[in-house]
């Protein structure tokens, strides 16, 4: 039968942006292997931004639910309990799920310098146990992005032929769906529906992987069914697991970085100057902005630049050393606000 279940976390809409990051480590703690681990998840905080709320979830597979252990994040002690928030019956041990706030821990002047969270585990005997799954969810406060976001976590476990509903609330009207699911078998196959329109198939590896699709109409409430479907191919262990379910869309302010000219003059034997005039035709200044000079796939020169402002043109000139010949070069523009990261190419033949 269906063992666990999913909780809601969170179900809101933010003047901000959103960042999930996330591991599937496997690590064994414990018994006869080391009873200490420290795991990193990446995590670059965006520049003009407020760091409003951060979850740290952490997934195991334990022999029983006794466990004695500690757990740190960047070196702060963030329970020396072991209380899952769910359980899922597996074949092989229990699967579970704790979740923890620690936006104290990472608003630190300490933590907002770094570009990585750091969870530390200590086991204090017994069995050993799994270090399954890791994720942390950022929530960031900024005028220039609004997000609207669904967050459940939790330790789901389905058997072939075994299926779990859920009803979901979500505050906009289309999304991103993300899932981290974990697969026993490659022969195994499973899929996710959404309010019986849009099926979303699990299947093609074995292990963990992230199941993302689009979702372009939504509402209110929604329905989401998860299904391990029955096959005639026999695999052990026989559990699909779930470990959560995210649903998000951020719209951020018009940022964009048009190439308006584009030229190179000779300045050695062996160096190329490129002249590159942009224009910033957005409504909102990026965080960074950068020029990157490609030949045959290989950076051959970048030049970081202050961003430019609504409306403001900039010339450029950025050295590269290339082959005597002609060449095919990229110009390769990149921009980024808060988390997301957008580039434009131009290509231009060279002679040297």
């Amino acid at each position: 039968m269906v063992s666990g279940g999913l909780l809601q976390f969170m179900s809101r809409s933010i003047n901000g942006d959103m960042i999930y990051t996330s591991a599937t480590p496997n690590t064994q703690l414990g018994g006869f292997h080391p009873s200490r681990e420290t795991i990193p998840l990446s995590l670059v905080h965006p520049k003009n931004a407020e760091l409003e709320y951060a979850l740290l979830e952490i997934g195991v597979i334990v022999p029983r639910p006794d466990v004695h252990w500690r757990v740190k994040v960047n070196g702060i002690s963030v329970t020396k309990e072991f209380k899952p928030h769910v359980i899922a019956e597996l074949k092989t041990g229990l699967f579970a799920k704790l979740v923890y706030d620690i936006t104290s821990i990472l608003k630190t002047p300490e933590g907002l310098r770094r570009r990585r969270v750091n969870v530390t585990f200590k086991q204090d005997g017994g069995e050993h146990i799994i270090i399954d799954h890791l994720g942390v969810l950022a929530l960031y406060k900024s005028d220039e992005a609004y997000t609207d976001l669904l967050y459940l976590s939790g330790a789901l476990s389905l058997e072939p032929g075994e299926e779990y509903s859920s009803e979901l609330k979500y505050p906009g009207s289309s999304g991103m769906f993300r899932s981290t699911i974990f697969l026993p078998s490659k022969y195994a196959r499973g899929e996710v529906v959404i309010n019986d329109k849009v099926s979303i198939p699990v299947e093609g590896f074995q292990g963990y992987d992230e199941i993302i699709s689009e979702l372009k109409e939504l509402s209110e409430k929604n329905t989401v069914r998860i299904v391990h479907e029955e096959t005639q191919t026999q695999y052990f262990p026989k559990e699909m697991r779930v470990s959560n379910i995210l649903i998000y869309n951020t719209r951020y302010k018009l940022t964009k970085i048009d190439v308006v000219d584009l030229s190179y003059e000779k300045k050695s034997e062996e160096e190329v100057d490129f002249i590159v005039k942009l224009a910033n035709s957005g409504e909102t200044k990026p965080d960074m902005n950068m020029v990157v000079i490609m030949h045959l796939g290989n950076v051959a020169a970048r030049k970081i630049f202050h961003p430019l402002e609504p409306g403001q043109e900039r010339e450029l000139k950025i050295s590269a050393k290339l082959p005597k010949g002609e060449h095919e070069v990229v110009v390769r523009i990149i921009w980024r606000k808060l988390s997301k990261t957008w580039f434009e190419d131009r290509k231009i033949k060279v002679k040297v």
